[in-house]
């Protein structure tokens, strides 16, 4: 394989970087160049976060090669995008042989004290060892690049010219400004991190004034060290990328100044504001990159700038029309031809053929030959080989743990090969649903002591982990045990996922070092979140994804098929009882009583046997009995369901939109059941009966059988927007996995077996 251009860089970056190499993949994918990406994981985050969001959707989006670093594959170019990416070597070799590195800098050498950032001659040694060849750096504006000139011979070999952060004009439509009249709306969009803004009150207050005619407009909120110091007349919103282009709308001026002790590559912000039109104040400092495109001016000049600009509407026009083409002529996407051609020259390659037309096929370079390849194909979604996953799941009362291990499993792409090792006594029923599995028994079970144990846990998933060759090990559970943390500790090699469910009890016990043994973590999506505040409420970190489900609601068997696997009359209405595997937790008589009183009222009724649940014995009884897994499957069939407050039971049922009574398992170890119960009584979508409300069945199962409930409960759930957080725990999984390391220093990333 070989590519025009490989982009190297870290896709979690957020900001400036991340919107520089989302303009590179479109502008690649628009010219038609083959072109790949090799994420690269390269700076220190515990756990390890998502791709940043935009980024992900244009990678998903575009004809761009997945690169992992095992394919043998060249390019003419290597873009190693932010210097500090690239300060550690990674675990594995990367066979990717290109003819240049190039080092895109996005940071600054210095900050504003003059306090180095990163050593470029570390960032060199592992980019020139990893790769083979010569690097040289490209700076992203005049301000980095006046850094390295400093250093004279010290410093690295630099381009001609500097590699501009680049801005599609298609996404900042042009508006026909006028100057203001009455108020003024002056703004800015940014991080809310406090070197992005002025060092003082006096200063905040010189570039955004405290006065009753000028409306001050933020997106992406302000630091805690600034908020004494804002007017009467700031309005803050939270940042969101998908408002950027309204909210710029909205302004009059766009005001920029950050602090002394801060030194901006480029400012990608201000790019934009241009390119929406907006007249665009600025410290003097940014003017050799901005040229005539803005007005630049002393802090404490600030309002008289403005006002300059009210007085005549005509340079306030004339100054959004500088600051639109400013970007079209020097930033614009529609640059990228002529921006490579300088590229390619500075490194003394041949131009790639047809780049400044539409292309219908893509000229490559190999050994000096130019060859052309009329059969380019769109390449796979991952260009390396195919990955192992190890998914762990803990015991578990029920199957909550392995069912959300299957929902992630089954929605992983063709390139991963999922195997379960769990000591759930459920593994059946992953085998049942087409899975490799290696099952181990639970302490308990085997009638050994917690130590001995765990001891042999480590050896039996140690060996599991070496004769599977897998890549990374998800686990699922509530506290990860002793065994596998020790075998996590000594595989540092492999990825260590946990999906951990959130909603725990209050007063329940939870180490937040227990997830430093883990990369990432991910937390499944709870309808109950605002009402959650229990101790993983707050930890930083964890990776949220919408309520994950083994299947999407309305997928099931249509009702004459579910009628017939739960052995009921599809043509009545129905009940069907599911109260978990009752191992940890006695309901009393409340089961007996909601059995009496349902056959009272002469209604269908099918009682639903947990697959882990003890043996039952004949007790005479008429209601069907009926072991079935997953119960969604057959939803179709029921009109009313009874079941617990477990995690999928409860999720299945409120997406699903099925009519429920809500009894909670309230054992002291459980998940808060009845804080969920409670929660959906409330929101109008099932019912809460717990175990000790004997004296409330009879009303209950009134008012659960009533049509006004149950045509309620369809109403409400019909307007909860459903997506499910299996594929996107998958997604993330796969983000890592399928990325190069180089997150740690290379002795704490080594297996130490």
């Amino acid at each position: 394989m070989h590519f025009d251009v490989v982009h190297a860089a870290d896709p979690r970056f957020q900001g400036g970087t991340s919107s520089a190499l989302r303009a590179e993949l479109k502008a690649a994918g628009r010219w038609e160049l083959n072109c790949g990406l090799l994420p690269f994981l390269g700076y220190q985050q515990s756990p390890i976060g998502l791709f940043d969001s935009r980024t992900a959707a244009v990678i998903e989006q575009s004809n761009i090669a997945w690169l992992t670093g095992s394919e043998k594959a060249t390019c003419d170019i290597l873009l190693a995008h932010h210097p500090a990416v690239f300060e550690r070597m990674p675990l594995s070799p990367v066979r990717l042989r290109p003819r240049r590195v190039v080092c895109v800098v996005h940071h600054p050498l210095f900050d504003g004290q003059r306090i180095q950032q990163y050593d470029p001659a570390v960032v060199e040694r592992v980019l020139d060892r990893l790769f083979g060849v010569p690097v040289v750096f490209a700076p992203v504006g005049p301000k980095v690049r006046s850094q390295f000139e400093a250093r004279g011979t010290q410093g690295p070999t630099l381009v001609q010219h500097d590699l501009w952060n680049m801005v599609d004009l298609a996404e900042w439509p042009q508006h026909q400004r006028k100057a203001p009249k009455d108020r003024v709306n002056l703004g800015r969009h940014t991080r809310g991190d406090p070197m992005k803004w002025p060092d003082s009150g006096d200063d905040l207050r010189a570039a955004y004034p405290d006065r009753a005619d000028f409306n001050i407009k933020i997106l992406g909120g302000v630091p805690d060290a600034i908020k004494n110091w804002i007017g009467s007349n700031w309005e803050i919103c939270a940042f969101s990328e998908n408002d950027v282009p309204d909210f710029l709308s909205r302004l009059d001026f766009y005001v920029y100044f950050h602090s002394r002790h801060w030194v901006e590559a480029f400012g990608i912000c201000v790019a934009e504001a241009m390119a929406s039109g907006l007249v665009t104040v600025l410290d003097r400092s940014f003017e050799s990159l901005f040229e005539d495109g803005a007005a630049y001016c002393d802090i404490a000049e600030t309002r008289n700038v403005i006002e300059r600009f009210i007085a005549s509407p005509s340079a306030y026009v004339q100054q959004s029309n500088a600051a639109r083409e400013l970007v079209r002529r020097k930033f614009a996407i529609d640059q990228y031809p002529q921006r490579m051609a300088r590229l390619y020259d500075d490194l003394e390659l041949p131009m790639i053929s047809g780049l400044n037309n539409s292309r219908t096929t893509i000229s490559s370079y190999s050994n000096g030959r130019n060859v052309e390849d009329k059969s380019v194909r769109s390449p796979p979604r991952h260009m390396g080989e195919r990955r192992r996953i190890l998914f762990v799941a803990t015991n578990g009362i029920g199957l909550g743990h392995i069912t959300r291990l299957m929902a992630v499993a089954e929605r992983m792409s063709d390139d991963v090969d999922p195997i379960f090792f769990t000591r759930s006594a459920g593994a059946a029923l992953v085998f049942a649903r087409g899975h490799a599995i290696d099952y181990i028994p639970c302490g308990l079970a085997m009638g050994v002591t917690d130590t001995s144990w765990n001891r042999a846990y480590a050896q039996e998933l140690l060996s599991a982990v070496e004769a599977f060759d897998v890549s990374a090990v998800v686990f699922d559970g509530n506290r990860p045990f002793p065994g596998l943390v020790a075998v996590a500790e000594s595989r540092r090699d492999l990825a260590w996922i946990w999906i951990r469910r959130a909603l725990w009890r209050v007063d329940h016990e939870f180490s937040a070092d227990a997830q430093d043994t883990f990369d990432m973590v991910i937390e499944p999506g709870e309808f109950a979140h605002d009402e959650d505040h229990g101790p993983t409420r707050d930890l930083p970190g964890a990776v949220a994804v919408p309520p994950l489900l083994l299947l999407d609601p309305g997928t099931g068997s249509p009702r004459s098929e579910a009628a017939a696997k739960l052995g009921v009359d599809p043509d009545r209405f129905t009940v069907a009882v599911q109260l978990g595997s009752q191992r940890n937790f006695d309901f009393a008589g409340l089961p007996e009583l909601i059995f009496a009183g349902l056959a009272r009222r002469d209604v269908q009724t099918v009682q639903i046997l947990n697959p882990l649940a003890k043996p039952f014995k004949e007790d005479g009884s008429r209601v069907p009995r009926r072991s079935l897994y997953p119960l969604a499957e057959y939803f179709s069939g029921i009109d009313l369901l009874v079941t617990n407050a477990g995690y999928n039971s409860f999720h299945e049922s409120i997406f699903g939109g099925i009519p429920s009574i809500f009894v909670p398992n309230e054992a002291p170890e459980m998940d808060d059941q009845h804080l969920r119960a409670v929660y959906a009584q409330s929101a109008g979508l099932g019912l809460c009966l717990r175990y000790s409300e004997l004296n409330r069945v009879e009303a209950t199962l009134d008012l659960a059988l009533s049509e006004d409930f149950r045509a309620e409960v369809r109403r409400r759930s019909r307007r909860l927007g459903f997506i499910n957080g299996a594929a996107d725990a998958a997604k993330a999984i796969e983000q890592l996995v399928f990325s190069i390391r180089a997150d740690r220093p290379l002795h704490a990333s080594i297996a130490r077996t």
